[in-house]
């Protein structure tokens, strides 16, 4: 099968991982250091919040404060039968909430952790002495800006290089 692109409309995002046909990054951890402390970053803050949630409505349902003269042993304790399903319900609840969140952080750091691999590859081929290689990131990629100054110093070097050579021709 020939190669879809020309050598000189070839992108970051089709070299290396995958092969030279691999149009769209499949990997969902890419950079895994830094999408693993984001995680664990985003997951812990989320923990932090549904302990105080849920410590706040479970000791919402414990009995009121009795007078003195009424002994301890009339209050019912703080979970009681009916309040057992409410219990499981917030703790499911709690459970797809914190699973939410860890996905939607792993998502989110993924679109700049590809972002930065796609890049780090491009820099690497300009380096290398390709400068035809352009960054092309998925719509919603984090460091678009990043890719365009990068795509631009491509084309400047590509341009300086090309005019070089037609003047020692």
């Amino acid at each position: 099968m020939p190669d879809p692109l020309p050598d000189t409309v070839r992108t970051a995002s089709h070299v290396g991982v995958g092969g030279p046909y691999g149009w769209r990054r499949r990997q969902l951890v890419v950079d895994a250091r830094y999408q693993l402390r984001a995680g664990v970053l985003v997951g812990s803050v989320a923990i932090v919040l549904l302990v105080l949630l849920n410590a706040s409505l479970v000791f919402q349902h414990r009995a009121p404060v009795r007078p003195v003269a009424i002994p301890t042993t009339a209050a019912r304790p703080p979970i009681a039968g009916q309040d057992g399903s409410s219990v499981a319900i917030l703790i499911i609840g709690s459970l797809v909430f914190f699973g939410g969140v860890v996905l939607v952080g792993v998502l989110e750091s993924h679109r700049t952790a590809g972002a930065a691999f796609a890049i780090r590859r491009a820099v690497d081929a300009i380096r290398d002495g390709q400068p035809q290689i352009r960054v092309r990131l998925r719509r919603g990629d984090h460091l678009q800006d990043v890719a365009r100054s990068i795509n631009q110093l491509a084309e400047t070097i590509d341009a300086e290089r090309t005019q070089r050579d037609r003047s020692m021709a």
